[in-house]
């Protein structure tokens, strides 16, 4: 039978594997989601890794997503609570590696999804696992920029159920956070025309390619 240390030897494995998919995939990058005439922009900061993996720590956000990117994680540097127990990290990690899933497929996007403790104003579900965005906020409850953060993973399928709104992404943009415009396309609804109110957020190519057709 696996013991204490096992398990967490597992987690601690689920962990970094799951930093060097978000450091690959998602951080420093950005994502423009466009379902019929409304968009909203994501982008996942190193400093949210943390609150996506279930566990605890004592290190800063971004001290343990470093450890974890760089593989230095020890098993003393993070543990499981009241809030964080064993089982919800262990049902997270798994997910947390297919992440990147949520920004280059055909997903659903969430309004007001409900939680015991917070209202998601948008999610990304592909109804297997559900990612919860929140405004990115300073600490006086200041708007940063328009970008959504991931705040929540949640691994459950009544996600759904608990929004008041779905409807399916028609296009998924990618790009550098460094690069001022949308260069990559990621997902597309092969139906649906491009919608001119996200022009000056992606590469002219997108409209030229359109007008070639």
């Amino acid at each position: 039978m696996a013991t204490k240390t096992d398990k967490k030897n597992v987690i601690r494995k689920d962990i970094i594997d799951s930093a060097s998919i978000y450091s690959q995939n998602l951080a420093g990058k950005a994502f423009l989601y466009v379902y019929g005439e409304d968009f909203f922009e994501v982008s996942f900061p190193v400093d949210h890794f943390l609150h996506l993996t279930g566990v605890e720590t004592k290190l800063s956000a971004k001290d343990f997503y470093k450890n974890a990117k760089k593989g230095k994680l020890t098993n003393s540097q993070f543990y499981f609570d009241a809030r964080h127990p064993y089982a919800n990290a262990k049902k997270k990690l798994p997910r947390l590696k297919r992440l990147p899933e949520l920004t280059n497929d055909m997903v659903c996007i969430l309004k007001d999804m409900q939680t015991l403790t917070i209202i998601y104003k948008l999610s990304v579900t592909n109804l297997e696992f559900t990612l919860g965005l929140t405004e990115n906020i300073d600490s006086q409850g200041k708007k940063v920029n328009d970008f959504f953060l991931p705040m929540s993973l949640r691994i459950e399928d009544s996600s759904v159920e608990k929004s008041n709104d779905g409807e399916i992404v028609d296009f998924i943009f990618m790009k550098d956070a460094s690069m001022a415009k949308y260069d990559t396309m990621l997902a597309e609804d092969k139906h649906k025309c491009i919608p001119r109110g996200i022009k000056h957020l992606i590469s002219d190519s997108f409209y030229k390619e359109e007008t070639n057709e």
